[in-house]
């Protein structure tokens, strides 16, 4: 319990704390009003609002003259003022009527509690301007000082003032007053001053009994009555409940759907009302609850009427009697024939309430099939309740309650069922405390858990008598008309705005309208069933997973009041800017809820879902954790629901009821939802701009089948090209490409690829552009389910890994709503629903080919990532390993995944292939064509090619339309094998076809002037047409640009034989004659204005597309636009490029085309603008977050893309601009989009991001910054084994000086860079050239080419030992030391040929110790040493290579030097010398000391080595197994080789994960196994003779396994060998002997070969000898056996 709980009230300066009582009940009109009760306010007649000119006597003079004659006096006032101002009278006292009648009708909306905080906060109030009048009265001959002004309406001025509750301090005494600063304001202040503000949360805690009812029933009556028959129905049965409550003197908290919460509270101030008698309240109510409302059956509409059977009785009990068959016990039906006197106890309960029962048959098949039953149980707590009201002033208040009774009600009323009562322990606690309690109650005390105490008519306990009282609540909705009499008319405005804050926005709005005459004279229930409706609503639940329990400590509750404070605002603004309806902010049984709607009045919209209200949900949601760092559940619907007023009479709130809110309830639960939105059917199906991901169907409450549902997430998407209604030229081609598709669709194939090769310029994008969509048409036609994606790659994409997925994953991901038979029995109506065999139409291609309709449909924007969410669910659906969502989605695709680098091994790049192609498969695997376009292949990456083949071997009914360049002059990165079988065996089957376009023929160029400038062909002159061939070569696109010159520049004419022709004029500028297209298009760029120009230049530099926004920044960079003028600047280019739209040379495109229309097939489409889309989502998710890098533009709203039509525009313009201009461009792109990817988090991991950043550093000739961004994006890309990418990366760098010089032949090179160059760089330059140069080595070392990797590693030692600056103080001696290394590593390749001295190795060792000692670092000289001792042993000196181990123990301590060295060489190689010193001592024969260095590292460096780093770990103990099993240890290091290497990984990296040795690991604990129980039963065994007998568990994958294993040990093919070996052994394999024995002895050949061969260590080379010894003996010994 809380030692001292808090109020705020609305009063004080700040300077001063007022102690007041919170259960006051003081008249607190005693100025006012005499002894009987009337005052003057009675009448309406304040002071506030009465004209200047009416005299009134004074106060005092009417309260003396009333205490005489107050009827007569009264009288005679009013007479006086109706005579003199009867109009003005008449008027007021209706407004004030009015007024009162509202406040009235609005108090049955709140709980009382918050009716009484607000009368509290007027008496208060009135006491402070009292209070203030005295100090007045006292100081109003006295100079004042001045101070704050009480009455102050502005933000921020202290008016809450703490107002501090001991718990035992009776809290009806007044703290002493102290005398307060006063502002007269001109000597007057009104009571509604010091009412003006309160800071929220306030919070108030008391002990209480808690009462949960809930209530079932609803839903199928839902169903059977109308509206008015509805509500009637639902306000009869809660008039009851609700009465119940009332008369024992409860307070009704909360209407949590169809339940309540009520509470009884323990007054400090009345000793008779304490906890105990709560709790018997609470028990007393509850039971005589479900004794009166438990089994109701509600009768169906009568037949051939609307109208239900429930009438008004049951609200007001002077009506007449229900209507028969409306209500009826179920109890009743149970009854015996004869029981007569409880039937008449039947009556007499019901003929009390006002209503008339009749008695149903005393069996069951006497009931009604049509009707429902309406029932209820309850659970009871007790304790500490926090009340905190959260909102504010303005908008919106919620009142909501906190403390371990609310997880009491709801754990008792989980443990009911109907007509029961379960009571909490505390609660049992307090019963046998005051009475008796029956049943085994000391041992639900003792287990904690719930009980029964009552059962409908039966009652389990008794408590003493006490004296039955009503209502406690002085300001209940009952006597607030008369406390109303006694209010002010501004008081009475403040009062029922600050209770219109508590109600719904519904019913606050209703009263705002509705009339004071229907105010007078309808009843309550009129004015109910006026506001009941059925309406179609959108139903959200959110729940925020917070900890919401009360602590006791104060500084932990305020800061969680504050959150539950800042949850509702920041939910309430959200939903005031979509003008949404939030329905409540509670704590119940599910938790902290959030409840909001849309579709009520007020809040009904066209596209209410797509643009309202899923935005809504998701911003408030990703609000919550953006800014408050709070994680949520969410669940949303749609669907026809009961709106209106639900309660009793005297208290009812409005709400919305039906099964479609119950399963929004449902879907937030987290027994459904495990932290998403997850949405129904109905929101799916009517949110054609969000894309769903298909989840398992649930089972839900009021339906009879399970409910599909879904998870919403916004999408986007970008440019593909405009299809043109008229093209002329290339209908052969469209016609093929149909007709391939058609077959396809018509029966389900194997993938074909269509490959379209075409020289720049000869319309290649064209024909792709109309084919696609023309196949799109054609298979719509079809009735036939089409799926197309497409994609252009563009320059650069070659270095950005999986590029073209960025787009494509979009695509096949929104797909996949189309395919999920779990969770949607049809897809009936949806767009690309597919149709039965039968109901499919032919289509002819040649008849046919002009009635297509054809639309613009665009890509997927690949600078814009496919959603985090639905990458997440495919990953799920594959069951892709966890680290796909951070390498694979956050680096490679770019999402937002909001996870952070783990450090795990990334996937293998094999695994991202088939996962991507797996994905692309499983999401487009119900259409009966996917047509896969894919232009400008020729810049398309390798890895992308990988999967483009793995779509096409494994899928079916995918169409690859792949558009390139002639690959014999730009070479693709495919996969050489692949495409040899394209153009052979595929080609041969049918699945691979090859168009070649050419240039046009005569003919077609004259259709060509004849379309473009509108004139018939045979009107066209011949030397027209040649002329206009010839210069253009008849390439189409070219053709274009010479016929539109001509038609912009007039240059035809009509000549002399009436033909038309050029315009031939020997002066005559304007004449064609240009020698090639190049000038052709410099004489366009010419005729340009300087500015166009300038922007053209920009854009070129920026790349083939570009977003205006990055263009508008790098202006601003170049110009240092003030931030003032960034709209007009951004306006102002945009306005240049609009210009180059107009020329033909840039052309725009959108993320969502405006379609709307009916395509010729009656496919309806529909898409809404792209610009307001973003505009609704913008104003949605932007509220209160701090904007920053190009969200903060004025531009972003309005961003758009553009594109060149064609790449020689571009290459046009940059190769006229000089190359400084072209540099100094560059850097300011680099300059800009650098600061945007530090701006934004997600970026600094984006490869693509970071590779254009990095391309126009490059560019821009800035080796500096050029070097640091590539050898981190390097890095990352060799981590995720991209090494071929890296390698490209680190070239282009260093292409930055190895492409500039002198060309001279005789100029000295060092690392391919002359030698001049080398003299001139700094310090830093030298320290990235050699960077550069190490992690190219280290990249071709990973795949294995050591030749390539010690080029790459002895250039780094050249420039190191030519430069001059190398000798300088400032140079970092420790970059160089990774040569060495990587020299040492692939010198175990064989990369270079050394002779019989080794003399190259023995010099590199001591240039390497030399500089590690000088550099005094024990991290680099204890590896130099390791190194040292490595090639002492491989030269066979191993006694000096154990010397060198007593050096390393001198210099190495693990805790302090491990981390570095691992950061520094990949993995601990100073370590790992210990190791080696392994098998030197076996070499020497000195097994013990082999020994005693295995315990060694097993028991002293593996326990200090991070456990992470999977790889050192292996590299530790390595030959550690192998010595321990070969010395009777095999179990031993199996267990260690669990515990050290295979739960680490597990935990870190889960099972999926991979590592470079994981392939080895299954075999060598087979191994171990199976040695260490050479006698013994192994309950594998089985497992382990079929993995022996697969030949193809003996091809290691990857292969140079082998050569990197060897080096530290036995090769791995040396330990597959003995797996087999150890079987043959034992007699439960004695069948299989010969055929493991042979196997065994075969793989030790070629383990001592290998050894041997590729030079591996001399121990490799002896064990794999012994062991083959050993084998064969063990053959010859069975072949004499037998």
């Amino acid at each position: 319990m809380m030692e001292e709980q808090y109020y705020y009230s609305a009063i004080g300066d700040g300077e001063h704390q007022h102690y007041f009582n919170a259960d006051e009940e003081a008249d607190m009109f005693e100025t006012s009003t005499d002894s009987r009760g009337s005052s003057l306010y009675s009448s309406g007649l304040s002071d506030h609002w009465l004209p200047d000119n009416i005299d009134v006597p004074p106060l005092d003079v009417i309260s003396a003259n009333m205490e005489e004659s107050f009827e007569d006096d009264k009288a005679e006032m009013l007479a006086v003022l109706m005579k003199n101002h009867g109009s003005f009278v008449s008027s007021s006292l209706v407004e004030r009527s009015s007024l009162i009648q509202s406040v009235a009708w609005l108090s049955r909306h709140v709980p009382g509690c918050v009716l009484k905080s607000l009368i509290d906060a007027i008496k208060r109030a009135r006491k402070e301007k009292a209070k203030a009048e005295r100090r007045r009265e006292r100081h109003k001959n006295q100079k004042q000082k001045p101070s704050s002004d009480l009455g102050s309406n502005e933000i921020g001025t202290e008016m809450m003032v703490p107002v501090k509750f001991d718990k035992d301090n009776n809290d009806d005494d007044i703290g002493h007053e102290e005398e307060d600063n006063y502002n007269s304001n001109n000597g007057e202040a009104s009571v509604e001053q010091y009412l003006s503000h309160t800071n929220l949360p306030i919070s108030k805690s008391q002990d209480s009994a808690l009462l949960f009812v809930d209530i079932s029933g609803f839903t199928l009556i839902s169903q059977l009555l109308d509206v008015e028959s509805l509500s009637r129905a639902i306000n009869s049965y809660f008039q009851m409940i609700i009465n119940e409550v009332l008369s024992h003197g409860g307070d009704v908290l909360k209407f949590a759907g169809d339940a309540i919460f009520c509470q009884w509270t323990a007054s400090r101030s009345n000793p008779n009302k304490n906890l105990e008698y709560c709790v018997q309240k609470a028990a007393n109510c509850a039971a005589s609850i479900v004794n009166n409302c438990s089994d109701y059956l509600v009768g169906s509409n009568p037949v051939g009427s609307r109208r239900g059977s429930m009438r008004r009785d049951s609200v007001r009990s002077t009506r007449s009697s229900f209507e028969e068959n409306f209500v009826r016990r179920r109890s009743s039906l149970d009854m015996p024939s004869d029981s007569s006197s409880e039937k008449d106890k039947l009556v007499r309960r019901t003929s009390q309430r006002g209503l008339t029962l009749q008695r149903g048959s005393s069996s069951r098949s006497g009931l009604d099939p049509s009707a429902a039953t309406l029932n209820v149980k309850c659970g009871i707590g007790v304790g500490r309740v926090a009340g905190i009201h959260v909102g504010d002033d303005i908008s919106r208040r919620e009142y909501i309650i906190l403390g371990d009774p609310i997880d009491q009600v709801a754990k008792a009323e989980a443990a009911a069922s109907h007509g029961e009562v379960f009571a909490s322990p505390e609660v049992i606690e307090y019963l046998a405390k005051i009475g008796t309690v029956q049943g085994d109650w000391e041992t639900a005390l003792k287990e904690r858990r719930p009980m029964r105490i009552a059962l409908r008519e039966e009652k389990f306990f008794e408590a003493h008598q006490c004296r039955r009282r009503s209502s406690n609540m002085s300001a209940s909705a009952d006597n607030v008309l008369q406390r109303c009499d006694n209010l002010d008319y501004s008081e009475l405005i403040w009062l029922k705005r600050m209770i219109s804050l508590y109600a719904h926005p519904v019913v606050v709005n209703d009263d705002n309208e509705t009339t004071s005459r229907f105010k007078t004279e309808s009843d309550d229930l009129e004015r109910h069933l006026a506001e009941a409706e059925l309406r179609n609503v959108y139903t959200c639940f959110i729940s925020p997973l917070i900890d919401y329990k009360i602590t006791g400590d104060e500084e932990k509750d305020k800061q969680l009041f504050n959150l539950l404070n800042d949850i509702m605002n920041l939910a309430r603004r959200q939903l005031d800017r979509a003008c949404g309806h939030l329905r409540q902010f509670i704590v119940d049984d599910k938790g902290v809820v959030l409840i909001f709607t849309f579709g009520l009045r007020g809040s009904t919209f066209p596209n209410m879902i797509a643009h309202h209200a899923i935005p809504v949900t998701l911003s408030i949601c990703e609000s919550l954790l953006e800014e408050l760092g709070v994680k949520t559940t969410a669940g949303a619907t749609f669907g026809k629901v009961y709106c209106g007023v639900v309660g009793g009479s005297k208290r009812h709130e409005f709400a919305a009821l039906g099964p479609s809110v119950n399963l929004a309830a449902r879907l937030m639960s987290p027994k459904t939802n495990s932290g998403v939105i997850l949405v129904d059917k109905n929101v799916r199906l009517l949110t054609s701009q969000i894309f769903f991901k298909p989840l398992p169907a649930v089972k839900a409450k009021g339906y009879t089948e399970s409910v599909p549902i879904f998870e919403p997430v916004m999408s986007g998407e970008n440019e593909w090209g405009q299809t043109k209604t008229n093209i002329v030229g290339r209908e052969t081609e469209m016609k093929e490409i149909m007709r391939v598709a058609k077959d396809m669709a018509l029966s389900r194939i194997a993938s074909k690829f269509l490959f379209v090769s075409a020289a720049s310029g000869t319309g290649k994008s064209t024909l792709m552009v109309q084919s696609t969509e023309r196949v799109r048409a054609m298979v719509k036609k079809m009735k036939k389910r089409v799926i197309v994606t497409r994609n252009i790659s563009n320059d650069g994409d070659s270095r950005v890994p999986f590029s073209l997925f960025r787009s494509i994953f979009r695509d096949v991901l929104l797909e996949v709503r189309h395919e999920d038979e779990n969770s949607q029995n049809s897809l009936q109506g949806s767009k690309g629903d597919s149709t039965r065999a039968d109901s499919v139409v032919d289509f002819s291609i040649s008849e046919q080919w002009d009635s297509l309709s054809l639309r613009s449909q665009s890509s997927k924007n690949s600078t814009m990532s496919t959603d985090v969410t639905r990458f997440r669910f495919i990953c799920e659906e594959l069951n892709a390993p966890p680290e796909f969502v951070e390498v694979v989605g956050k680096r490679l695709l770019g999402l937002k995944t909001g996870t952070s680098n783990t450090g795990g091994s990334p996937p293998e790049l094999a695994k991202i292939v088939d996962f991507m192609a797996d994905a692309f498969v499983r999401c487009t695997k119900h259409a009966d064509l996917v047509l896969l376009a894919l232009d400008d292949v020729h810049w398309m990456d390798e890895m992308s090619w990988k999967v483009v083949q793995a779509i096409f071997e494994r899928g079916q009914n995918v169409l690859s339309l792949i558009g390139s360049r002639p690959p014999s002059a730009n070479p693709l990165t495919v996969d050489k094998t692949f495409w040899s079988e394209l153009q052979s065996t595929y080609r041969d089957d049918g699945r691979y076809l090859e168009i070649s376009l050419q240039p046009f023929n005569e003919m077609e160029v004259q259709q060509m002037i004849s379309f473009t400038l509108d004139i018939g062909m045979n009107e066209i002159d011949s030397s027209f047409w040649r002329n206009v061939f010839t210069t253009s070569g008849g390439m189409p696109h070219y053709l274009s640009y010479a016929l539109e010159t001509i038609k912009r520049n007039n240059l035809t004419i009509k000549l002399d034989n009436g033909l038309v022709g050029l315009k031939s004029s020997e002066g005559d500028d304007s004449k064609l004659g240009f020698g090639s297209v190049n000038e052709l298009l410099l004489y366009r760029l010419d005729a340009l204005d300087a500015t166009v120009r300038n922007a053209l230049h920009l854009a070129a530099v920026l790349g083939n597309d570009f977003d205006l926004l990055d263009a508008a920044l790098t202006y601003e960079q170049m110009f240092r636009v003030r931030n003032s003028d960034r709209w007009e600047s951004a306006m102002g280019l945009c306005s240049l490029f609009d210009i180059a739209i107009d020329e033909g040379i840039l052309e725009q495109s959108f993320a969502v085309e405006d379609v709307t229309g009916d395509d010729a097939d009656g496919d309806a489409v529909v898409a809404d603008s792209i610009n307001e889309e973003e505009k609704m989502r913008a104003s949605l998710g932007n509220v209160a977050i701090s904007l920053r890098g190009r969200k903060s533009h004025p531009l972003y709203a309005e961003n758009r893309r553009y594109r060149f039509t064609h790449d020689s525009w571009k290459t046009s313009i940059l190769n006229i601009m000089l190359d400084g201009r072209k540099a100094e461009l560059h850097e300011y792109v680099a300059i800009t989009l650098e600061q945007e990817m530090s701006e934004e988090a997600h970026n600094q991991d984006d490869l693509k991001w970071q590779l254009r950043v990095f391309r126009h550093w490059n560019s821009s000739g800035n080796f500096a910054k050029a070097s640091e961004l590539g050898l981190k994006i390097g890095s990352q890309m060799m981590i995720m084994g991209l090494n071929p990418q890296a390698i490209m990366i680190f070239n282009d760098v260093l292409d930055i000086w190895t492409s500039t010089g002198t060309e001279c032949d005789d100029e000295e090179r060092y690392g391919d860079i002359e030698a001049s160059i080398l003299d001139s760089i700094d310090v830093q330059e030298l320290e990235y050239l050699i960077k550069l140069n190490i992690q190219k080595g280290k990249a071709f070392s990973s795949l294995g080419q050591g030749n390539d990797g010690f080029k790459a590693f002895q250039s780094a030692l050249d420039i190191l030992h030519y430069t001059p600056c190398a000798s300088s103080t400032d140079f970092d001696r420790s970059v160089t030391f990774p040569i060495f290394s990587g020299l040492f590593v692939v010198l175990k390749f064989g990369a270079v040929t050394q002779d019989s001295e080794f003399s190259y190795e023995k010099n590199l060792c001591k240039q390497f110790v030399e500089q590690a000692r000088l550099n005094n670092d024990p991290v680099h000289y204890g590896r130099a040493v390791a190194m040292e001792g490595e090639t002492l042993a491989r030269l066979g000196n191993f006694e000096e290579a154990l010397e060198t181990l007593d050096v390393i123990k001198s210099i190495y301590d693990i805790e302090s030097q491990h981390a570095a060295i691992c950061k520094s060489y990949g993995s601990d190689r100073v370590g790992q010398a210990f190791h080696h010193s392994i098998n030197w001592n076996h070499a020497l024969g000195q097994t013990d000391a082999a020994l005693a260095t295995c315990k060694y590292i097993v028991d002293e460096i593996v326990p200090k080595s991070d456990p992470k780093n999977v790889h050192n770990t292996m590299c530790l103990l390595y030959t550690v197994f192998v010595t321990m099993k070969e010395n009777g240890m095999a179990l031993e290091a199996r267990d260690i080789f669990n515990l050290r290497l295979v739960e680490p990984f597990e935990q870190h990296f889960g099972s999926n994960g991979s590592t470079f040795s994981k392939p080895l690991w299954k075999p060598i604990l087979m191994l171990l196994d199976l040695q260490g129980n050479q006698d013994k039963p192994i309950d594998n065994i089985d497992e382990y003779l079929a993995w022996a007998l697969d030949e193809n568990n003996y091809i290691l994958k990857p292969a140079m396994l082998e050569g990197a294993w060897g080096n530290f040990g036995p090769t791995p093919t040396a330990l597959l060998a003995e797996i087999p070996y150890f079987l043959s052994r034992r007699d439960d394999c004695i069948k299989h002997r010969s055929c493991l024995l042979q196997r065994a002895i075969t793989q030790m050949a070629i383990s001592l070969d290998n050894a041997k061969s590729k030079n591996m260590i001399l121990f490799a080379q002896m064990y794999a000898q012994q062991k083959v010894d050993t084998m064969k003996a063990y053959q010859k010994e069975c072949m004499c056996n037998n």
